[in-house]
């Protein structure tokens, strides 16, 4: 019975490993048909090279804007939105705290 649930739930488990804790040892982000590939050529895809040298570039700017305009666009809205939030927050409280 033991062994029957045991291999019932090893994809379940092979599937759990890849989401790590955060206090776990670091890892390489990549798939492992990524790894096959580069074990049997010994060297990576025209592809992913042209991505690794347009992210590894030294000019001057963070990883999460090297992506493009639609990266700049994205980073943008995400403070207008923590911005927006924050001072709807803010406005909350102090109506409470004023009329109450």
């Amino acid at each position: 019975m033991q062994r029957n649930l045991l291999t019932s739930l090893r994809p379940l488990i092979r599937c759990s490993q890849v989401l790590t804790p955060l206090y776990a040892t670091p890892r390489l982000f990549q798939t492992s048909s990524l790894l096959q590939a580069q074990k049997k050529s010994g060297k990576l895809s025209p592809k992913i090279a042209k991505l690794q040298r347009k992210y590894q570039e030294n000019n001057g700017k963070p990883v999460f804007l090297k992506g493009g305009p639609m990266d700049v666009i994205l980073y943008r809205l995400t403070w207008v939105l923590a911005i927006i939030g924050i001072l709807g927050d803010v406005w909350l409280w102090l109506g409470y705290i004023i009329y109450n």
